[in-house]
């Protein structure tokens, strides 16, 4: 079997890389939150897996489903800065 080797985001962390410690005190007497690299991805908030062909190619498809169709996007007019703006709002 096939497998190729794919980085997905870390599921202890949820990618955030770093995890809150303990709380620890300033010179100047204000606490602070200490953070350490999370312990399965060593601070780079991304873990390696094996995946086989087949779910290889449902990720792909899946990206893929996650752009934008460009085409519909170039039909719309473009919204102008009177448009947002407050005074159209009638702010």
């Amino acid at each position: 079997m096939i497998k190729v080797h794919i980085l997905t985001r870390c599921e202890y962390c949820g990618g955030d890389a770093y995890l809150p410690e303990c709380e620890a005190t300033s010179y100047t007497g204000e606490t602070y939150t200490r953070y350490a690299p999370c312990p399965l991805c060593q601070g780079t908030g991304n873990q390696a897996r094996w995946v086989d062909l087949r779910e290889f190619a449902d990720l792909l498809d899946k990206a893929a489903a996650l752009e934008p169709d460009y085409l519909e996007l170039a039909s719309h007019v473009p919204v102008t800065q009177y448009q947002d703006s407050h005074d159209a709002a009638g702010i």
